[in-house]
């Protein structure tokens, strides 16, 4: 377990998803105390920065085009078993669990930026860690997991134009003002559709609609 409480923590990222990459290098930015090191498109480029050896904590995708995150976090091991790896996928895999569990100080977890920040906290820069508690529930969630996105496959089906375009526009930082400006609707109606799309979605705030439009892909929408 990693513990760093006197300076700053470095971060190499590996993720080929543009807009999700995004969305981790500004949620590892709001503390002050991180910063990325490496910021690249999949396995190859990241193996190929190896030599610089500056980060604290690798974050990688699991699969990734050129080179699997897996392949990069056996890479990785050859030569560097202490820096801590947290590494995720879309839903639990068992035999990815299993090859991973083989794998020194590495974490998995659910492609959730939610989730990630909670693992980074909570397990790898804590000394408090609750891993094995996660990973025993997320063993658990392959079923509930595949029944909950199904429910949510479901709900995004029933998403009206309207509603998609609110929600890029939630992911693009515009105020509800602003929202309701562009598409020829009043503040208050944007209001009352934001709080209606949060409790159709299981969500809890605007911010949440803005990670909902990354991690499920909103923002390639043509709308």
């Amino acid at each position: 377990m990693y513990n760093n409480t006197t300076k700053a923590t470095r971060f190499s990222i590996a993720e080929n998803d543009f807009y999700f990459k995004q969305f981790l290098v500004k949620m590892l930015l709001e503390n002050p105390l991180f910063s990325i090191v490496n910021d690249c498109n999949n396995g190859n480029e990241l193996i190929n920065r190896l030599y610089r050896k500056q980060e604290d904590v690798f974050i990688i995708n699991l699969f990734m085009p050129i080179l699997s995150g897996i392949e990069a976090i056996k890479y990785i091991r050859q030569t560097n078993k202490e820096v801590p790896i947290l590494t995720y996928s879309t839903t639990y895999q068992e035999d990815i669990a299993a090859t991973i569990n083989d794998i020194p100080n590495t974490y998995y977890c659910q492609k959730n930026s939610i989730i990630i920040k909670d693992i980074l906290r909570n397990c790898i820069l804590s000394q408090n860690s609750n891993y094995d508690d996660y990973k025993r529930e997320w063993a658990l969630q392959e079923e509930v997991v595949k029944n909950y996105m199904d429910r949510q496959k479901k709900e995004q089906e029933d998403l009206s134009v309207t509603e998609i375009h609110i929600i890029k526009l939630c992911y693009e930082g515009f105020s509800n003002k602003e929202i309701a400006d562009r598409i020829n609707l009043s503040s208050r109606t944007i209001d009352t559709y934001i709080t209606r799309l949060t409790d159709k979605l299981g969500l809890k705030s605007k911010l949440d609609l803005a990670r909902f439009c990354v991690e499920n892909g909103y923002y390639n929408s043509s709308i």
